[in-house]
């Protein structure tokens, strides 16, 4: 399996020649739109929308509260969950993007790759800064799904 990060510029004209499932990001605001691919190879998608912050965000800078509503949560968290088991078995490669296609989305891939036990190189500063915080509630959700307890609801 090949995790990629891209941005939603660069989702819309990804392409391969073999099966892959999408996880796409975009900001809760109007105006953010997910990014269209009709690439015949795509086996799934799964449309998230929440806002590239962390708790921290809030306590240091007042002016961040307007984002706390987009915040990401233990219930999308557990949609990706549900997502990646969905298409466990299926041979897939993952293509993860958001706006910039630098935190949430290598947040999100870094993710994917311990999850499924990857080999491959995570995604790192100096081009990549994985928000700390979906990474934190993506591994939480995935140990609560692997010790049989259900994630909270949300997203």
């Amino acid at each position: 399996m090949k995790v990629t990060v891209l941005s939603s510029f660069d989702a819309q004209f990804y392409t391969q020649p073999s099966p892959w499932i999408h996880v796409a990001i975009t900001d809760p605001a109007p105006g953010y739109h997910h990014p269209v691919n009709h690439c015949r190879h795509k086996a799934g998608v799964l449309h998230l929308r929440f806002s590239d912050v962390t708790p921290r965000d809030f306590e240091s800078n007042p002016a961040f509260k307007r984002f706390e509503a987009g915040l990401f949560d233990a219930g999308q968290a557990g949609q990706i969950v549900a997502f990646l088991d969905e298409h466990r078995n299926a041979a897939v490669d993952v293509m993860v993007n958001c706006e910039a296609g630098i935190s949430r989305s290598s947040a999100v891939a870094n993710f994917i790759l311990e999850y499924f036990g990857s080999q491959q190189v995570p995604f790192a500063p100096p081009h990549y800064r994985p928000n700390p915080y979906v990474l934190e509630v993506l591994r939480e959700v995935a140990a609560r799904r692997r010790s049989g307890e259900s994630a909270p609801a949300g997203g």
